[in-house]
C-alpha cells in the first residue's frame, strides 16, 4: 500500500512540474528580462534609424516600470525634448513651447516607434499572456503566446509574441490595436551580455502592411544608476 501511495505521488507530481514551466506569465517575465534590466534603476541610450537612414537618439532615465524620463540628445534640433512617464500618463516637453503636454503611449514618437516602444517596455506588468502554440524558428523550439492587455492605457491591446523555449529570448512580436487592428511586426536580436545576463540590443520596427517602412533600435550603454524624485516631477518640466 505503502508502495503504491509512493509512486502516484510520483506521478502527480509530473504534471504540477510541467504546469510551472510552462506558465505563460512567468515566460514573459523571464523575456522582459532579456530586454532591459527588469525593475532595476538604470539609465541606457536608444539609437533609431528609419529606412531612409534618418537617425534620432535617446537616453533614457528608468527608475521603475511605472517611472522613466526620455530624453532626446540627437538631431541638434531636437536635443532638449523630453518625455515623461508616470504609471500610465506620458507628458511631452519640448524647450520652444515650455509647457508640458499630456499625449499617449501608443502616439507615434518618431517612424515606426511608439512612445511606448522607448518608455513603457514592460510586457509581464501591462499583459495577460496565454498560450497559442509551440512554434519552430531557425529549427528552435519557441512559445507563441497571446497578451491581451489588462487595461485600454497601454501600447497595444494585443501582442502576440514569440519567444525562445531554450533560454526565454524574446524573438518575434506582433502589435495589435485596441480595436484588433494590426499595426506592426517586430524582430529582438543582436543578444549581448549586458549587466550579467545576454540581452536583446537590436529591435527592427516594421509597418505591417507597408513593409517598406521601418525603424530599427539600438539599446546600448545600460548602466544602474539612482535618480532623483525631482527627476519624475511634471512640474520640473514646466521649467
Amino acid at each position: 500500500m505503502k508502495t503504491c501511495t509512493f509512486f502516484l505521488c510520483v506521478f502527480l507530481s509530473f504534471p504540477l512540474v510541467s504546469l510551472a514551466e510552462m506558465n505563460p506569465n512567468e515566460i514573459v517575465k523571464k523575456a522582459d528580462l532579456k530586454r532591459g534590466l527588469g525593475n532595476i534603476s538604470h539609465s541606457f541610450n536608444v539609437t533609431v534609424t528609419d529606412q531612409d537612414s534618418k537617425k534620432e537618439i535617446y537616453h533614457v532615465y528608468f527608475r521603475d516600470v511605472n517611472n522613466t524620463m526620455t530624453e532626446q540628445t540627437e538631431p541638434e534640433r531636437a536635443r532638449g525634448r523630453k518625455l515623461l512617464m508616470k504609471d500610465y500618463d506620458i507628458w511631452l516637453f519640448t524647450p520652444n513651447i515650455k509647457k508640458a503636454l499630456r499625449i499617449s503611449l501608443e502616439q507615434k514618437l518618431t517612424g515606426q516607434v511608439s512612445n511606448g516602444d522607448i518608455a513603457r517596455t514592460n510586457y509581464a506588468e501591462d499583459y495577460e499572456a496565454t498560450f497559442i502554440d509551440l512554434d519552430k524558428k531557425e529549427n528552435a523550439d519557441a512559445y507563441h503566446l497571446a497578451l491581451k492587455a489588462k487595461n485600454n492605457k497601454v501600447t497595444y491591446g494585443k501582442i502576440e509574441y514569440v519567444v525562445s523555449k531554450k533560454d526565454f529570448s524574446p524573438l518575434e512580436a506582433t502589435f495589435f490595436a485596441i480595436s484588433g487592428k494590426p499595426l506592426k511586426r517586430a524582430k529582438f536580436s543582436d543578444f549581448k551580455p549586458i549587466q550579467g545576463m545576454s540581452r536583446a540590443t537590436k529591435m527592427m520596427i516594421q509597418d505591417y502592411l507597408q513593409k517598406d517602412k521601418s525603424s530599427t533600435l539600438i539599446f546600448s550603454d545600460h548602466k544602474p544608476e539612482k535618480f532623483s524624485d525631482s527627476l519624475f516631477n511634471k512640474e520640473r518640466l514646466e521649467f
